[in-house]
């Protein structure tokens, strides 16, 4: 099996622009429609990234790789960020540099937050990682392998938001947490889409679309969104609804991955999704960075109301951007070192 699937890097295309849209100015003008993705838009990412989920490598080797693979772009981008808060002496530079190796949503600066979901990813290998090896789950029957994922998915939902702005005191201070380290507290929830994905492994890479389930997906997706309270953001720990949310979120994935193998079948347009998931590493990044900025140019030079039309262009330079930054990136050896995994061979074992 080759390491790319064309259809699995097309979803992952589709959800890093979906993405890249509900951080974009953008969002204002269709919000009921942006948070209703947002019941499978990182979920789908979750389970994407488990699809290729491989426990047979020590633990070791593996833990190195996946650190070397996400934490590294994210320390090396954001402790590049707080060089230039220090170079123009902000405020709060200590809270700012606990608040990047806390690895939060809400502890990063502004325009870097979606880079929360690194360090969680990080959390959710390793977390898999044990449970498989520990419990050796992948050689059990289907029934035990969905167990463990509805047994994950109570715990998870139901303790979601327990250290979320939790009044604690320490040292005499009185601290409101904004959730655990890494996403700590979200992990049973997260982790059970990125499981889901690593059992569903065969029949994401072999996949062929059932055009009666999906169908029945759309319909399921529309009529939770139409006619429930469901509602998820992880990074907010919010997760209304459980059962109504994870069938939407069940549902959405299971339509983009339809969308994304028949797009896999026209070269035209498959090529723009591809490049995209290709890139998906470098569009989380910068795109919030990068739309923000360009948004707020475009405002300060026009004095005419043109927002939409100011919101759509610096959505697209958002994620275009980061394609060529990709690209040169790769061309310099230094810069790549710190965004691409270097290449390591398996000589521990557990």
């Amino acid at each position: 099996m080759t390491n790319r699937v064309v259809h699995v890097d097309i979803a992952k295309g589709i959800s890093i622009i979906l993405v890249a849209l509900f951080h974009s100015k953008i969002y204002p003008f269709a919000p009921d429609c942006m948070n209703a993705m947002g019941l499978f838009r990182m979920p789908l990412f979750f389970f994407l990234s488990g699809v290729f989920f491989n426990a047979s490598m020590g633990a070791n080797v593996f833990l190195w790789k996946k650190s070397d693979a996400l934490l590294k772009p994210y320390f090396a981008t954001l402790l590049v960020v707080f060089v230039f808060a220090v170079l123009h002496r902000e405020e709060h530079l200590i809270r700012q540099l606990i608040g990047i190796f806390y690895g939060n949503g809400v502890t990063i600066p502004p325009r870097w937050v979606p880079m929360w979901f690194l360090t969680h990813l990080f959390l959710i290998y390793a977390f898999t990682y044990f449970i498989f090896r520990i419990t050796n789950v992948q050689s059990k029957n289907v029934f035990f392998k969905y167990i463990l994922i509805l047994i994950l998915m109570v715990i998870g939902t139901q303790w979601i938001d327990v250290f979320w702005n939790l009044e604690i005191t320490l040292f005499g201070t009185e601290i409101i947490m904004p959730g655990l380290p890494f996403g700590i507290d979200i992990v049973l929830v997260s982790a059970s889409f990125f499981i889901s994905g690593a059992f569903l492994r065969e029949k994401v890479i072999h996949f062929i679309p059932n055009v009666y389930l999906l169908i029945c997906s759309v319909l399921m997706f529309l009529l939770v969104t139409m006619f429930t309270d469901a509602h998820m953001d992880l990074n907010r720990r919010v997760y209304s609804n459980p059962f109504f949310t994870t069938a939407g979120s069940m549902a959405g994935i299971y339509a983009v991955i339809c969308i994304a193998y028949y797009l896999s079948k026209t070269k035209k347009i498959r090529n723009i999704f591809l490049t995209f998931g290709q890139a998906s590493l470098f569009v989380l990044i910068f795109h919030v960075f990068i739309g923000s900025n360009v948004y707020g140019y475009l405002m300060g030079l026009e004095t005419e109301s043109r927002e939409m039309l100011f919101a759509v262009f610096a959505f697209i330079i958002s994620i275009s951007v980061p394609l060529l930054i990709k690209y040169f990136v790769l061309k310099n050896r230094i810069v790549s070192f710190f965004y691409c995994p270097v290449k390591i061979k398996n000589t521990t074992r557990m």
